[in-house]
């Protein structure tokens, strides 16, 4: 088995004009001043998950909770420094959030799940820097931006399955008229 493939004219086209489309996202975020990363996540799991619809809901709950639990992170710690220490606030705060994702999942895997955990993880990296502001603006950018990227790519890929389609049926059609 070689780690290479030939993809078909179908694959290609459809692959190309999906690809189109996050480079036109790409560019207006950057253009615009927005600060992508909650919307790029979108299409990454979806596509790591198999680019299958049933996903979509398991994304938008994962990473709607990650952002909650990293505001729920940062509050709790700070919160509870003055008393518990910086060490012992974040420990608690870690185990909470940590309970509900994971023991969560047991119950409601819809939204306790690996996405809650990427989401989490990403928006916790400066995690001085977190205010509910900045989350409510990634929630903001995730939703909107989640949904527009989304669901463009998957217009981009039905028009480019119709383009491909269109040119697989045009050399039989040459051939009949003939």
């Amino acid at each position: 088995m070689s780690i290479f493939q030939k993809p078909s004219r179908h694959q290609f086209i459809v692959t190309s004009c999906v690809l189109v489309w996050i480079f036109i996202v790409n560019v207006a975020a950057i253009a615009l001043g927005i600060a992508g990363w909650p919307l790029f996540f979108v299409t990454i799991f979806f596509f790591a998950l198999g680019a299958d619809m049933k996903n979509v809901p398991s994304i938008f709950a994962g990473g709607t909770l990650g952002l909650i639990a990293a505001l729920g992170l940062h509050a709790g710690t700070f919160g509870l420094a003055p008393s518990l220490g910086l060490l012992g606030a974040f420990s608690v705060s870690i185990a909470i959030v940590l309970a509900v994702i994971i023991l969560g999942g047991t119950v409601c895997p819809v939204a306790c799940n690996n996405v809650a955990f990427a989401y989490l993880t990403v928006a916790t990296v400066n995690f001085e820097a977190i205010t509910p502001a900045l989350i409510g603006y990634q929630m903001a950018v995730f939703w909107v931006g989640g949904a527009i990227i989304l669901g463009g790519s998957l217009a981009a890929a039905a028009i480019g399955g119709k383009i491909a389609g269109a040119g697989a049926h045009a050399p039989e059609a040459a051939a009949k008229e003939e």
